[in-house]
């Protein structure tokens, strides 16, 4: 067993095979963006022997990657070298008031921004506050932020919110507006308290009353208060 495994490591990685774990359709890092980051990082495996390429040093570059959330595997599996990670699932792409960009994950941690994901998961800007680090946990403390992935955890829950708002807005008494994806009838949410009774109360609004309703004859939807949703007429 011994001289097998040293024969073995005489042996010339003949292939790579990166398998990537990623929660609905994965933009942020592909195949080619992996081997992209080994070779940058000074990593060669065609033609080298397999005891000539550092499988530590691997998955240390790996695991230091911005959208890498875990490294599962760096091995060989007879002479093909075999990578699999798993990413982040970004959760929200959010714009501070200064005009940085960074994404939260779906637990809350903030990530370095990526342009790959923008259309693909819902868009927060407005008077947000630029404080936070990388890879740091969203708190309680940070108000804005913490509003907007409480409320985007809500809408995430249910598929239909999904589908329907790709835009958040936080205005200068960080109260919170929601965008749908299509037609132009904002949500004036206020905040997180009673999420999930106003977004209950938004599904029968769009599933039973504005289907019925002349379109643009609202401008605005105001969910901010018990047991009623108040509709601005629009001016036109």
């Amino acid at each position: 067993m011994i001289w097998a495994a040293v024969k073995s490591n005489d042996q010339t990685c003949k292939d790579i095979s990166v398998v990537i774990h990623a929660s609905g359709e994965n933009k942020l890092l592909s195949k080619s963006d992996v081997l992209a980051i080994l070779k940058q990082n000074n990593i060669e495996w065609e033609e080298k022997k397999m005891k000539e390429i550092d499988l530590a040093a691997i998955h240390k570059i790996l695991t230091d990657e911005n959208y890498v959330k875990e490294v599962n595997k760096v091995h060989f599996s007879g002479s093909k070298l075999q990578i699999e990670i798993t990413l982040y699932n970004i959760f929200l792409v959010v714009e501070t008031k200064d005009g940085k960009k960074i994404l939260l994950d779906d637990q809350g941690i903030y990530l370095p921004y990526s342009p790959k994901v923008e259309n693909d998961v819902i868009f927060a800007n407005g008077f947000i506050p630029n404080s936070f680090q990388k890879k740091e946990a969203i708190t309680p403390y940070n108000t804005e932020l913490y509003e907007l992935f409480s409320i985007v955890s809500f809408i995430k829950a249910e598929p239909k919110f999904a589908n329907w708002f790709n835009r958040m807005y936080v205005n200068d008494k960080k109260e919170i507006i929601l965008y749908p994806a299509s037609g132009n009838l904002p949500v004036l949410f206020g905040t997180r308290e009673n999420a999930e009774k106003k977004l209950k109360a938004l599904k029968y609004m769009y599933g039973n009353v504005l289907p019925y309703i002349e379109d643009g004859k609202y401008a605005l939807l105001d969910v901010r208060f018990e047991n009623r949703i108040v509709a601005t007429k629009s001016k036109t």
